[in-house]
């Protein structure tokens, strides 16, 4: 007879007692059997006391050490998960932890975030998704991820690693490790998957390209209608800000010797920096260190030198050290101008790019597009973060 205890759950014969042999019963009443009857249960029980009070100080009492040097797990072929079992994995070397919504972990193996979805619908597994707030007690809200470049990289979280419905209940995220039974039918082994740009929650083995986010999420491991696996490791930079601004019309100096801050007109491409303010403010929507480099095309009315400067401003203050000077003489001939100046700039703050002539005969110029060639704008600013 092997007594199994209950009081570590679903441990079978983690701590085991072994009923003594009980003697012969004879073919009458016998004093003697009835002796030896009486000392085999009292020991059976004796024993059976002393593994309960083990077992209650170990779990009950600090230094649990002192009470087991280690336990064993039986190695078997298989085993059922079920929600606090635990249970040696034989394919994956490890254990097996079975929690709620049916996951089980691989410890070891797997990391997991608890999360909360409130978005109004249920979240399926799968789905990438990313910080959407904080709820009741510091629960950590999640909400499917897109990777359109409206909202910053670093709120990636992980992958869903089961369906989550909408309510205050808490589930799994897989911040890494593997998420199974997926269809990943349209990707192949050891395909490389990104956060989707235009599928929220979704992945995609075509790396995105500016300005959508470029978010490494994981690796495809079996390739399945319904039991593909996906390697989560979320590979997440801080996404770099940039802006490409054009002044499409002439400008003319209204009075020599004075500065005046160029506008612009057309935004052609922007991801975080843009015109704000006034029309002459690029503004950043992060601090790090932003290279602006502009290209100005000027034109001359007259065979007579003209000087011109151009030069930056941050936050309304001229740059020191950053003013270019260009003298231009021939009538009607056009000359390029190119400066470039490298600024540390906070979150919010704007740069000006500024210019001034000792001459109102002169003009920086628009060319409009001809048969055989496309518009030159006056004017081209880049700002491009270099550093976070």
């Amino acid at each position: 007879m092997i007594l199994s205890l209950t009081v570590i759950d679903n441990m079978t014969k983690l701590i085991t007692t072994k009923a003594p042999n009980l003697p012969m019963a004879p073919g009458g009443y016998s004093p003697q059997y009835i002796e030896q009857l009486n000392n085999a249960l009292r020991l059976y029980f004796s024993q059976v006391d002393n593994v309960n009070q083990s077992v209650t100080k170990a779990i009950n009492a600090d230094g649990v050490s002192a009470d087991f040097d280690y336990i064993d797990f039986n190695q078997l072929a298989s085993f059922t998960d079920q929600t606090s079992r635990l249970g040696w994995n034989s394919v994956d070397e490890t254990l097996n932890l079975g929690m709620a919504y049916g996951v089980t972990q691989q410890i070891g193996q797997e990391t997991y975030a608890r999360v909360e979805n409130n978005t109004g619908v249920t979240i399926p597994n799968g789905t990438v998704v990313g910080f959407a707030g904080v709820g009741v007690g510091g629960t950590l809200r999640v909400s499917p991820y897109l990777a359109d470049g409206v909202q910053p990289s670093l709120y990636i979280l992980g992958v869903m690693t089961h369906d989550l419905p909408d309510s205050q209940d808490r589930g799994y995220c897989t911040v890494w490790g593997s998420v199974r039974t997926l269809d990943t039918s349209a990707f192949s082994v050891g395909d490389i998957l990104y956060a989707s740009p235009t599928v929220a929650g979704g992945l995609t083995n075509v790396k995105p390209t500016s300005p959508d986010n470029v978010v490494v999420i994981a690796a495809c491991l079996v390739s399945d209608a319904t039991n593909g696996i996906i390697f989560v490791r979320p590979t997440i930079t801080q996404m770099q800000y940039y802006g490409v601004f054009a002044k499409t019309v002439d400008t003319t100096p209204a009075a020599a010797n004075t500065a005046y801050p160029i506008t612009f007109d057309t935004t052609r491409l922007s991801n975080g920096v843009v015109i704000g303010g006034t029309a002459s403010r690029l503004i950043v929507p992060e601090s790090g260190l932003y290279q602006c480099v502009a290209t100005l095309q000027f034109i001359s009315n007259s065979g007579v030198d003209k000087d011109i400067w151009v030069w930056y401003r941050k936050n309304g203050v001229d740059i020191a050290n950053s003013a270019r000077l260009l003298t231009v003489s021939v009538n009607g001939a056009y000359t390029p101008l190119s400066i470039n100046e490298a600024v540390s700039l906070n979150a919010n703050e704007y740069v000006e790019l500024v210019y001034a002539a000792n001459s109102t005969n002169v003009r920086i110029d628009a060319v409009p597009a001809t048969a055989f060639a496309p518009s030159a704008p006056a004017v081209v600013l880049e700002v491009n973060q270099v550093q976070l």
